[in-house]
């Protein structure tokens, strides 16, 4: 059977310090992205526990390299796999090219990051590596690889058989593959937030938070955080503060903080400017990766409108942050949020619902006070980010994933 494995108990990092284990990471790139920070958190916090000794692959350059780096830990960017294995033939070169590189690194453990890194398992398999293989995404596994050829796709679906151990980030996302687990090598680790990213805007002023931005005090602000796309739905939100213009006391402003230049944002750009027209609302599409924490603290309200997501970051550093929360409860969401009371849920494309949370937190302040705390209550009954460090360092320490007897 699949299961959860438990929180850690704190006391047993000391024993986790054993001769650390080589580990290659592979990660699909090193943008600010919800996958790829967390898998520099995990690796930058298990670097000091001892376990292991880490090396990182990317098949796209980014912000995030700087942060690994600055701790001693090596960081080779290849080109983008990808375009080179929509055949058989080009996946095969591909995988004995990663599968060589795996070998001369001296690693005893594979760890890939994400379903799109599924060269690597093949590449690890190959070599003769085993391999853990964390997957953070939600979708269906016989419509996911639908954007490569069929022979290519049903081996990267295959090669889910091929890990010591498979690691979902939530109950929701490991049931979409759960059909494939049949040597019961399937686990859950729920993510956890690493704070101290967050520690100078936590204890920031919210007023001057705002003033930096050049919002108004005045305005309540609406965040949504994350790359603006189809799968995250932000068009909801322009549709239902259209739908509720005329009601809008005070004014507001809506902020979409996160890449906006695929043709899904040109087009809400297009229906924003039209939104904008009223001079009650204020829609600013920004690009805060540096300045995220700010924007938690200058808002007033938290909205997440994803079609699909398996245990977003983003609702757990609202919560943090003690913002009131209006999403959609799809997959982890709801069991980050498993209290009905916890935040205002709509489902996906129910604008008239969305409308009507809307107006609950612009016209009231004390409801937006209400479900801020509750979202900070419930942060503080999740596990941390100790418990979830002690969970994956018993899963590289475990003696069968490493192949020893």
């Amino acid at each position: 059977r699949s299961r959860v494995i438990p929180h850690s108990d704190r006391n047993d990092n000391a024993a986790l310090k054993q001769q650390p284990i080589k580990v290659l990471f592979f990660s699909r790139n090193l943008s600010h992205e919800g996958a790829s920070i967390s898998l520099k958190e995990l690796v930058c916090g298990l670097l000091p526990l001892g376990v292991i000794a880490p090396e990182l692959i990317s098949f796209e350059d980014g912000p995030l390299r700087t942060g690994y780096e600055s701790l001693g830990i090596k960081v080779r960017v290849l080109p983008n796999v990808l375009p080179e294995i929509f055949t058989i033939k080009g996946l095969d070169a591909e995988v004995e090219e990663l599968s060589v590189l795996i070998k001369a690194s001296g690693a005893q453990l594979v760890f890939a990051n994400t379903l799109l890194n599924f060269a690597s398992i093949l590449a690890a398999e190959k070599a003769g590596v085993p391999s853990v293989w964390n997957i953070r995404e939600s979708e269906p596994w016989n419509g996911y690889f639908r954007f490569l050829p069929n022979p290519v796709a049903q081996r990267a679906i295959a090669a889910i058989g091929l890990p010591t151990q498979v690691i979902f980030v939530a109950n929701t996302t490991r049931e979409v593959w759960k059909d494939f687990d049949d040597a019961g090598r399937f686990a859950v680790i729920h993510n956890a937030l690493d704070q101290s990213r967050f520690l100078d805007d936590l204890s920031r002023d919210s007023g001057s938070a705002r003033q930096s931005f050049g919002w108004r005090q005045d305005e309540i602000v609406l965040l949504c955080v994350g790359t603006v796309c189809e799968r995250k739905g932000q068009e909801d939100a322009l549709r239902a503060l259209r739908s509720i213009a005329d009601k809008l006391t005070p004014p507001v402003r809506l902020v979409f903080a996160g890449d906006a230049s695929d043709r899904y944002a040109l087009r809400l750009r297009q229906v924003a400017a039209d939104l904008c027209r009223d001079s009650r609302v204020r829609v600013d599409f920004i690009n805060a990766e540096q300045n995220i924490g700010r924007c938690y603290r200058a808002a007033d309200v938290f909205l997440l409108c994803s079609r699909v997501e398996s245990y977003p970051r983003v609702i757990l550093e609202a919560m943090a942050f003690g913002l009131p929360i209006v999403t959609t409860p799809v997959f982890g969401v709801a069991e980050q949020l498993p209290d009905r009371e916890d935040a205002l849920f709509y489902a996906p494309g129910d604008i008239t619902k969305l409308g009507e949370h809307f107006l609950t937190f612009i016209s009231n302040s004390g409801a937006r006070r209400l479900y801020g705390q509750r979202a900070k209550t419930r942060f503080g009954t999740m596990h941390s980010m100790d418990d979830m460090l002690g969970a994956y360092a018993k899963v590289i320490r475990r003696r069968e994933g490493l192949g020893a007897q």
